[in-house]
């Protein structure tokens, strides 16, 4: 395979920890207080429920090519090449191949010089790929499917490519790789299957997709490990919680805001007789796509189970997001992008009164800055009945005078980030003081508070 001098592919990564497999990604230094799951907050009243935001359809991108987003690489003038993948000449096994595909965009939706700079033929591409950068080197890395075994293509200079193996292991085809900077690896979130009396065998008949742990440092030799939530278990299946039927069919793993997120898509084998698709196929249509929580990538919790992500959206790419102008886009190959800010994926929320605390933190200088959604009105031209309340608290659970929830009220706002005010006080005469903030709302979105 041939591609031009000079791609470079970006990885979403942050600064990690120095010790050698080390589990946790380092948070940044600057105040953020993020608002995912119960261990985000104390001293709770009422029922406070923590929510998370289904991806929206924004207008179609003009431009943007036929293929699966894989990577980007940024230009000296603020553009930057977009690389993806496609399958080209999928019904004529003999001409079958997976063709990397390019495209210039600033703006992520505007897209132009579309080309394809290489081309790989196979007769047995399984239609799923990944492209991946390791920074360590900056070599590249595809990986790619053909059949039930995993190929692995490695560039130094993006234009040069070695197979470096035809079979580094064998498995199910789904799977999302990323680079993983505490183990100075790749992991990959690798979807397998597991014999399973089901209900209704589909078109892999008596098993069941889950999920599974692989890493490796030359994206050849791959080892599979178990994180701690799996309690010395090598698969991650279904519980209790879940429908009996319920299968991981793959996943999208990302970091976001120093944790990590991931869209699992589910799915449900149905009957065959009432299969949508039973004309063509024994696989049943595609199903509801959940988001999970980690804080280090490794370990995850399912809180949002019941909340679709691509409800107002639909299908669910294969890589992603590109962020520009802090929104994330995940791009289908016809062009469709399905969006949400970046420090808007997760939130709490309380339908009647409620509140609850932070953890302590250090007052800093700047001041305090609100990202939520305190707009909600049951009719147009109505009164809202949002409300967040903010008050500063010691160490000892005090209210500090001068910085009560009565004078720092919120509503009929929306903001990412709504300055955090006790009259004119904005807090930064407490710098350096170990405080925490206690919450009042009703019918808002908290989504997070950040020192600027």
């Amino acid at each position: 395979m041939k591609l031009p001098i000079g791609l470079v592919c970006l990885t979403l990564f942050v600064n990690v920890r120095s010790t050698p497999g080390a589990e946790a990604l380092e948070t940044d230094p600057a105040l953020h207080l993020l608002f995912w799951d119960q261990d985000d907050v104390t001293n709770t009243f009422g029922k406070i429920v923590f929510g998370a935001e289904s991806l929206q359809p924004e207008s179609d991108t003009i431009g943007f090519p036929n293929m699966q987003f894989g990577c980007e690489l940024p230009r000296s003038d603020g553009t930057a090449w977009i690389y993806g993948w496609r399958m080209a000449n999928w019904e004529d096994r003999s001409r079958r191949a997976i063709e990397i595909v390019r495209c210039m965009t600033a703006d992520g939706l505007h897209f132009t010089n579309t080309e394809i700079v290489a081309s790989q033929t196979n007769q047995d591409w399984q239609g799923f790929a990944n492209i991946i950068q390791r920074p360590t080197d900056g070599a590249l890395f595809l990986f790619a499917w053909a059949p039930a075994a995993l190929h692995v293509f490695r560039s130094y200079n993006g234009r040069d490519w070695q197979l470096l193996t035809a079979k580094a292991y064998g498995d199910h085809d789904a799977m999302c790789v990323i680079w993983y900077p505490p183990f100075g690896e790749f992991v990959n979130y690798q979807n397998t299957l597991q014999p399973f009396p089901k209900r209704y065998p589909d078109n892999i008949g008596a098993y069941r997709r889950v999920l599974s742990f692989r890493r490796s440092k030359d994206g050849v030799q791959w080892e599979s490990f178990s994180p701690t939530f799996l309690m010395g278990e090598s698969l991650w299946t279904p519980d209790a919680e879940d429908p009996v039927d319920l299968e991981f069919y793959r996943s999208i793993v990302f970091p976001n805001q120093s944790r990590y997120a991931m869209l699992l898509q589910d799915y449900l084998a149905p009957p065959p007789e009432a299969n949508s698709r039973r004309a063509k196929t024994k696989h049943g249509p595609r199903s509801h796509v959940e988001w999970a929580i980690s804080r280090d990538g490794l370990n995850w919790q399912r809180p949002h189970r019941e909340t679709d992500a691509t409800e107002n959206t639909g299908g669910l790419p294969v890589q992603g997001p590109l962020t520009r102008n802090g929104v994330m886009r995940f791009y289908s190959p016809d062009g469709k992008a399905a969006v949400l800010p970046e420090d808007r994926i997760f939130y709490v929320t309380c339908r009647a009164n409620g509140a609850f605390s932070t953890p302590l933190f250090a007052m800093p200088s700047t001041g305090l800055f609100l990202s939520a959604n305190v707009l909600y009105a049951p009719a147009e031209g109505t009164t809202g009945r949002a409300y967040v309340m903010a008050e500063l608290r010691d160490k000892s659970g005090g209210v500090i005078r001068g910085f009560e929830r009565g004078k720092c009220l919120i509503a009929n706002q929306d903001g990412h980030a709504i300055p955090l005010r006790w009259d004119t006080a904005d807090g930064s005469a407490l710098v350096g003081r170990k405080v925490r903030l206690r919450f009042y709302l009703r019918d808002a979105r908290i989504y997070s508070v950040r020192e600027k």
